[in-house]
């Protein structure tokens, strides 16, 4: 794999990540964001700690993508995917069957995180 390709997936990563964290600060209807949280089970001060920590932690993830990319940081973003994943297949189970698949989309998601790992010294 070319560095340039291994660039270009870390800006796609990047964009995803801060978009991501841009959507739940409040482009996305916090109200909404805050039902979902309460079908997981969190509800008032504490969900709004999640709903704004998540989307801190989303901006922090897609900076650092820009700026640190290393191994460490796809392997977090790895197991961060896979738990948020697993969260909503246990509490929000219909978005599995979702038409328009949000759940499904994390694995390429993850492969391209994969191949981060894999060819992380190619793009040095």
């Amino acid at each position: 794999m070319k560095a340039r390709d291994l660039k270009l997936i870390r800006a796609t990563l990047a964009l995803i990540w801060l978009a991501t964290g841009a959507l739940s600060l409040g482009i996305y209807p916090v109200r909404d964001s805050l039902a979902l949280l309460a079908q997981v089970g969190l509800h008032d001060t504490v969900a709004a700690i999640a709903l704004y920590g998540s989307a801190g932690l989303d901006i922090l993830l897609g900076i650092l993508t820009l700026l640190r990319p290393n191994r460490r940081l796809w392997q977090a973003q790895a197991a961060l995917i896979i738990s948020y994943s697993l969260i909503i297949a246990v509490y929000l189970p219909n978005y599995w069957l979702h038409p328009f698949a949000p759940i499904l989309k994390n694995l390429p998601i993850l492969l391209l995180l994969w191949l981060l790992v894999q060819y992380e010294e190619v793009a040095k």
